[in-house]
């Protein structure tokens, strides 16, 4: 299929490696830019900080599942932590960070974790699903809740262990909690869900030739549902970067805006023709 698919579904050469790192090097930059700015952290804090702003949601999610951190499990992640958080503070020149701070360094590392984040999302998803699919509730013979809420802790994990509980969420839904609700809900009833993909299987048939799909890979539903949350979940990111409308942007609050400020309208709009009425009387 095309590149598009082929980077949301992280299907090209070294897509691990890649991923981790340019989520290593978010977390760093993340970490740089802002508590460590004028580089007067002891070097240990600012590892520690900018490897927790990147992978919290790997070191302590699973542990709601019983399973052991990816962080242990998987050298890669570690050893993507040290190499990225040594190109941003410390190559010669800080030539490292200060190609990340420029637009083509952070559109970079802002897509390549965003795609990371993707797999996070689809990836706890099922890992849920297989756990709790043999015991559903008496009322849907899917599991509804835990492949959604897994994900979505996932994602939120970071902002709840930096932050806390209350700070976290004093302003309202964090975007990364509205983004892998949405994500999570959407992936998991049509992965999962016979009955929910059911409802929207012609187009994803659809959607998939447009792709170049094949005719097994049109069948897909899994595979359909992973390129839907991908792209979303990319478009998000390049959306929201400074350069365009900024991390305060949500298509979510944006609709429930527009959709006040009509309701305004017919409230301020009915007293105006009641007068109307009551001069021509």
């Amino acid at each position: 299929m095309n590149h598009l698919v082929a980077l949301v579904t992280a299907d090209f050469p070294y897509a691990t490696e890649t991923l981790c790192l340019f989520m290593a090097i978010q977390g760093a930059m993340t970490v740089r830019k802002g508590a460590n700015s004028k580089k007067s952290m002891n070097w240990f804090h600012a590892f520690l900080k900018s490897t927790l702003t990147a992978y919290s949601g790997a070191a302590f999610t699973n542990m709601f599942m019983g399973r052991p951190t990816a962080m242990f499990s998987n050298d890669i992640f570690f050893g993507a932590c040290v190499i990225g958080f040594v190109i941003v503070n410390y190559l010669p020149m800080d030539i490292g960070y200060h190609f990340f701070n420029t637009f083509l360094g952070e559109a970079l590392y802002t897509v390549f974790s965003q795609v990371f984040r993707m797999g996070g999302v689809t990836g706890f998803s099922d890992a849920a699903y297989a756990a709790f699919k043999d015991t559903p509730s008496v009322w849907y013979p899917t599991p509804i809740f835990g492949p959604i809420l897994f994900p979505v802790a996932l994602g939120n994990m970071g902002g709840f262990f930096m932050k806390g509980f209350d700070a976290y969420l004093e302003k309202g839904m964090p975007w990364l909690f509205q983004q892998a609700l949405a994500s999570a809900t959407f992936y998991h009833f049509y992965a999962h869900d016979a009955e929910g993909a059911g409802v929207v299987k012609p187009l994803g048939i659809a959607f998939m030739t447009l792709m170049g799909a094949d005719e097994k890979e049109r069948e897909d539903d899994v595979l359909f549902a992973k390129v839907i949350v991908g792209i979303f979940m990319l478009v998000m990111a390049v959306v929201r970067m400074p350069q365009f409308l900024g991390p305060s942007y949500s298509p979510f609050t944006a609709l429930g805006g527009m959709m006040k400020s009509k309701k305004s309208k017919k409230v301020n709009v009915a007293p105006k023709s009641r007068k109307n009425k009551a001069k021509k009387q």
